[in-house]
């Protein structure tokens, strides 16, 4: 049992094969029409024309000056690159090569006719799509689904590749897209270049006036306090402060030092000033601050050149410098916090020691004050000049460079224009519609195969059934005709249903002889036993005493076929008594077969072909009949063919090919299994098989004799011109003459002579 299922389950390569084989026409027909189609697609198609452009980005050069602060230079970052990739494809850039080109919507889409309208101009309003008239904003956006823009891997280099219905048009809108950027980035840098300009001028007025403004407050200072020198007149007043001891004097400077520090955190509020004056000493952190806010500027700086100020981008960069400038303020407020603290600290212990030393104290805190101021004013005039000198040599550097354009990108290769389109790709296509067709051929054959419920073939019926198949009969197409009298209906005469009808014959005469009463039943009704009984009684009858007996009581269709009266006695009658054998029995020449037809309508069929008296009419009639064939009916739906199993020798079973659903010839023959009976074999319906027929018409065709025709007749050369054939006749007479010369060309001659004179006609001359 396992290996039978395991049999089941393998894959029978050649079975697959043959059904191949038996669908080719259809996969060549399939194929066939695929590739036609795939052609015809391939020929009338739209030709798209592709021509590409390369551009560097980024190229490395040395700086004539420093001035690569103020915009951005070099950037390589693959953001960088998206960012140009998204800028050669925008609307903006897009507009530009459509105002460049004078493009219009017919300029941009025109593509000659399909091929096949010069032959079927109808189908150009389906073919031809008509071109309405569009803005430069609708243009843009329809070059960008005909654009493709790409970074080269591993490189600085960027490709425009343009698709077009015209070679020349996509050459000339992927140049004017490189040119069009080139102009785009060149007058960019020149607007950084005049807004930095524009920018220092300014500046410089402003730091300007704030130096003028420092050096006027110093020289004031230092003529209302009378001052010349003023490490001079600290000198002087050192001396009269020698007397106190060391530590008054240091509490003093400390305090002196500190309340400097401190009355100019007081003044300044801005944190810059603070840094930027001695009041408080920064730290590392301070100045990591630093650093950081000037680069965050020198970054918004950089994304204004690409960014407006509502980009997200932009705002982005403004809010973190205004974080970093609120944690640059916290850190000096610590700074001050500290300086405050210490401020108070030394104010108390100067407090301890002031009773003492007051009126030195302030003389010498009046000159360390002025001392303060004098130094403050000094390093305000000092860091503004400093200042002014720095923003003065930028701008005669951005002045310098002004007219010196940096190769921020160039064009490496321009667009070339190609004849050779780059769609449809046509051998792909071709080869595509071929493997397309060829497997949708392939699986409708599978699908058809594995819906088909019948038996196909010998081969498969005897492995599904276990019965050995006697004969297959071919499909034949048989016309409609007004009588369907078994003489004259297509398949009697049918060489190859005659054939395989005879085949059947002789199967049963030589493996079956002592059988001789013969079933003939199927699983359904319109299986063809009728026919199958009638033609095989037909085929014995040229050798043997044949007898047929419609047992089909149910729906008996055997008097129809031989154009008798259904009102004719037959097996009921005859089993009822009602008539004699003489009176049901069918007898015609020309059929060479007796029959007996079923005869009147039946109400229990089963109980008369289960009565002992019907097997003991066919045994009696098999003695004086050579074969007895009994048609029965269908065994799945009555149980008539079950009733004779005990009163025939054996039972053939009709199915009809691949229509006859398997299950139920299956169950067909196990019920008749069940009940013992002797199945002699399957008889195989209506098969397709066309090569057979091919082979049985080569073998048994006469071929046709070879008629001349006498206007085709090739007139041959003459075997003798005139002059040879007087030289014949010529030798002919003098053989002659010699010939007369014997004793019985004498006689011979005499003869001729009679002859010539119409007294003899038994012989003739030899020569004329």
């Amino acid at each position: 049992m396992a290996e039978q299922i395991q049999k089941e389950d393998e894959i029978d390569l050649n079975q697959l094969f043959s059904l191949l084989w038996r669908g080719k026409w259809f996969i060549v027909f399939t194929v066939a029409l695929f590739a036609v189609c795939g052609f015809l697609y391939t020929q009338n198609a739209t030709r798209y024309y592709s021509a590409t452009t390369t551009i560097q980005v980024g190229i490395d050069q040395g700086n004539v000056v420093s001035i690569d602060e103020l915009y951005v230079l070099e950037a390589r970052t693959k953001e960088h690159y998206n960012t140009q990739i998204e800028m050669l494809k925008s609307r903006n850039m897009l507009e530009r090569v459509v105002k460049q080109l004078d493009l219009t919507a017919s300029k941009l889409h025109a593509a000659p006719n399909p091929p096949i309208l010069e032959y079927i101009p109808q189908l150009e309003p389906w073919l031809v799509k008509p071109i309405a008239n569009a803005g430069n904003l609708d243009l843009a956006i329809q070059l960008q689904s005909m654009i493709q823009i790409n970074q080269v891997s591993n490189s600085q280099l960027i490709s425009i590749v343009v698709k077009a219905k015209s070679a020349e048009l996509a050459a000339n809108i992927a140049n004017t897209l490189a040119d069009v950027y080139m102009d785009f980035h060149n007058d960019s840098r020149q607007a950084v270049n005049d807004n930095a300009a524009d920018w220092l001028i300014a500046e410089l007025e402003k730091l300007k006036g704030k130096l003028n403004t420092a050096e006027a407050e110093l020289q004031s200072f230092m003529e209302n306090n009378n001052l010349v020198d003023l490490a001079g007149v600290l000198s002087l007043k050192a001396k009269d402060v020698e007397g106190f001891s060391a530590q008054l004097l240091a509490a003093q400077k400390q305090i002196d030092q500190i309340k400097v520090q401190y009355n100019t955190i007081q003044k300044l509020e801005d944190t810059n000033l603070l840094l930027s004056s001695s009041a408080i000493k920064t730290n590392s952190l301070v100045e990591n601050t630093q650093n950081s806010i000037a680069q965050l500027q020198r970054k918004l700086a950089d994304i204004s050149l690409v960014y407006g100020p509502k980009h997200p981008k932009h705002i982005a960069v403004i809010e973190e410098i205004k974080t970093t400038e609120n944690i640059l303020d916290q850190q000096v407020k610590a700074l001050v916090n500290g300086v405050e603290q210490k401020y108070r600290a030394a104010i108390e212990n100067f407090a301890q020691i002031k009773l003492n030393l007051d009126t030195a104290k302030a003389q010498y805190q009046q000159l360390r004050k002025s001392q303060s101021l004098y130094r403050q004013l000094q390093r305000e005039v000092e860091a503004n000049q400093e200042l002014y000198d720095t923003f003065l040599k930028r701008l005669q550097e951005t002045k310098a460079t002004k007219s010196m354009q940096k190769a921020f990108a160039r064009i490496l290769d321009y667009a070339i224009a190609k004849n050779t389109p780059v769609s449809p790709k046509s051998a792909l296509i071709l080869v595509l519609s071929v493997l397309l067709g060829g497997m949708i051929s392939v699986m409708g054959i599978f699908v058809v195969e594995f819906k088909r419920k019948g038996l196909l073939n010998a081969d498969e019926a005897a492995s599904y059934t276990g019965l050995d198949v006697l004969t297959e009969l071919p499909k034949i197409k048989c016309r409609k005709e007004a009588t369907h009298h078994i003489e004259h209906d297509q398949l009697s005469q049918n060489p190859y249903y005659i054939e395989a009808m005879r085949t059947l014959r002789t199967r049963l005469k030589l493996s079956f002889e002592d059988q001789k009463i013969i079933a003939v039943t199927s699983a359904m009704p319109g299986e063809g036993k009728s026919s199958t009984s009638l033609h095989l009684a037909k085929a014995f009858s040229e050798l043997e005493k044949v007898l047929v007996v419609d047992a089909d009581l149910h729906k008996p269709s055997m008097a129809s076929k031989l154009g008798l009266l259904k009102t004719r006695p037959g097996l009921v009658e005859l089993m009822s008594g009602q008539f004699k054998l003489a009176s049901c029995l069918h007898r015609q020449k020309s059929l060479g077969y007796d029959v007996i037809c079923a005869g009147a309508h039946c109400e229990n069929p089963t109980k008369v072909l289960l009565s002992p008296d019907f097997s003991k009419l066919l045994r009696a009639l098999a003695k004086h009949y050579d074969r007895v064939i009994v048609e029965t009916a269908p065994v799945n739906l009555v149980s008539d063919a079950q009733a004779i199993v005990k009163a025939v020798d054996g039972i053939v079973y009709v199915a009809k090919a691949e229509k006859t659903p398997r299950g139920l010839i299956k169950s067909g023959i196990d019920i008749l299994s069940q009940v013992n009976a002797n199945c002699l074999g399957m008889v195989l319906n209506q098969v397709n098989y066309k090569l057979t027929r091919y082979q049985y018409r080569q073998y048994i065709n006469v071929p046709k004799p070879v008629v001349p025709v006498s206007d085709k007749v090739i007139s041959l050369k003459p075997r003798y011109n005139q002059q040879e054939l007087a030289e014949l006749k010529q030798k002919q007479k003098e053989l002659l003459a010699q010939y007369e010369q014997l004793e019985f060309g004498k006689k011979r001659a005499g003869l001729l002579a009679k002859k010539r004179d119409g007294k003899s006609t038994k012989y003739s001359p030899r020569y004329k």
